[in-house]
């Protein structure tokens, strides 16, 4: 009789993948017991490695890449670790008896007693091969056909981070690259694009006076230059504009415990705008944003004059992971900011934090036949156009209700939702390369 592992690390939800480099959001993972090719341990935890449990049967690769095996790091009591090893492998040999080993997070249930539920289940199903040599993710993806000259590489990376694929790479980049000519403290009147869209995006103005921050400056820590935007002062940007999916991300430093940002893009007439750090209330006027409880996601989009969307990112709604922007209830809170947020084809909205966690998620609202009237003053609407022509503090949204400054290190828009996975896999990356 064949038996079988079943490990459930959390309930299946809407970013719910079936492969994933990271492992964020592999909700349920089946694999087959004659697949385990070997077990290991570390202190508190036990590693299953499985062979040929990949997404894909083949792949081309340059020399010095492979694809990783499935691997599954099960949480233990410590001290435990090698009898949990002897249990499993007592099951997979016995004759009969049940014919399923059972890791369930959800409901706390386990075929065998020195499970540990106190951390998660980490399955990893692997997609994108890693450099040997370094354990590195591989930045190169082949093109075209073999020819006299062999397979055409290409670099799928911009800037330091790696999109995995040419398709997903961004229309828009601005990163530390475009910064390269602003010395310490100078005005930064211009942002060049590193992204697929090249100098028709190119900034070539401000309001106010942004400034440059260089490499490790002692308020910051951040390893790469960044853009200082005080109160009121932002960048204008040639019309991005992207219809329906899409995927943002951007890198911000938050310069105290208690630093306040207002919206980080959107368009001229604040019709886009997005993503809110805080409590978002409205005025007869303008629309305040608070930053109280650093735990709020909200957007807007195109033609929109409602209330932006908003979900909190605490509180665990929709099956996401708790988080604060900035947590001043720590002594030592993390200055490095990534946030990665999409928009898929059914307009629902996501957003990811550096550790590649799900921390807030806003189910799709728009008007369908049958459903109730909407008009374009509908609050929390998630449909429209994304429009970006700010960066930093937009129109009558002024950053002076914040009484801060941000430093922004990095922000990039690609023209599709590039997926849960992927999207939790940018995140960390961004997280990895830009923290202190």
């Amino acid at each position: 009789m064949k038996k079988f592992f079943l490990f459930r690390k959390e309930e299946i939800n809407v970013s719910s993948v079936t492969a994933s480099d990271s492992g964020q959001g592999l909700s349920v993972l089946a694999l087959p017991a004659d697949s385990l090719a070997f077990a290991s341990a570390d202190r508190g935890s036990v590693i299953l490695v499985f062979n040929s449990a990949t997404k894909y049967e083949e792949s081309n690769l340059t020399d010095g890449e492979s694809i990783e095996k499935t691997t599954v790091r099960i949480p233990c009591e410590i001290g435990k670790e090698v009898k949990l090893i002897e249990s499993i492998l007592a099951f997979i040999v016995r004759e009969g008896g049940k014919s399923i080993m059972k890791f369930d997070a959800v409901d706390q249930e386990s075929t065998f007693s020195p499970v540990s539920f106190d951390s998660k289940i980490e399955p990893k199903v692997h997609i994108n091969p890693t450099k040997r040599v370094t354990g590195e993710p591989s930045t190169q993806t082949f093109i075209g056909s073999a020819g006299a000259l062999g397979v055409t590489v290409t670099s799928t990376s911009v800037a330091g981070i790696d999109f995995d694929t040419a398709e997903n790479k961004p229309l828009v980049d601005f990163n530390h690259e475009g910064l390269a000519s602003f010395g310490a403290a100078a005005e930064i009147t211009g942002w060049d694009n590193g992204g697929t869209g090249g100098a028709t995006y190119d900034i070539a103005s401000n309001v106010g006076a942004p400034s440059a921050n260089l490499a490790k400056p002692a308020t910051v820590g951040t390893t790469q230059k960044s853009a200082n935007i005080s109160p009121e002062n932002h960048f204008i940007v040639p019309t991005v504009t992207v219809q329906r999916d899409y995927t943002i991300y951007l890198v911000l430093y938050a310069v105290s415990h208690h630093g306040q940002v207002s919206p980080i893009y959107g368009s001229a007439d604040t019709q886009t705008l997005g993503p809110t750090i805080g409590t978002f209330q409205p005025t007869d006027t303008i629309v305040k944003f608070l930053g109280q409880n650093f735990g709020n996601f909200s957007v807007r989009h195109d033609t929109m004059t409602g209330h932006p969307a908003t979900m909190p990112t605490q509180g665990n709604f929709n099956n996401t992971v708790d988080f604060k922007y900035i947590d001043s209830d720590v002594e030592d809170p993390e200055i490095c900011i990534p946030l990665v947020i999409r928009r898929d084809a059914d307009y629902n909205m996501y957003m990811y934090n550096g550790a590649g966690d799900l921390v807030a998620q806003i189910p799709a609202k728009v008007p369908v036949d049958g459903g109730p009237k909407m008009t374009l003053a509908t609050d929390g609407r998630t449909d429209g156009n994304l429009v970006i022509e700010r960066l930093g503090t937009i129109g009558s949204i002024s950053g002076a209700t914040f009484g801060a400054e941000m430093h922004l290190a990095r922000f990039g828009v690609i023209e599709k939702d590039i997926g849960s996975a992927s999207c939790s896999k940018l995140a960390t990356d961004l997280f990895n390369f830009y923290k202190v």
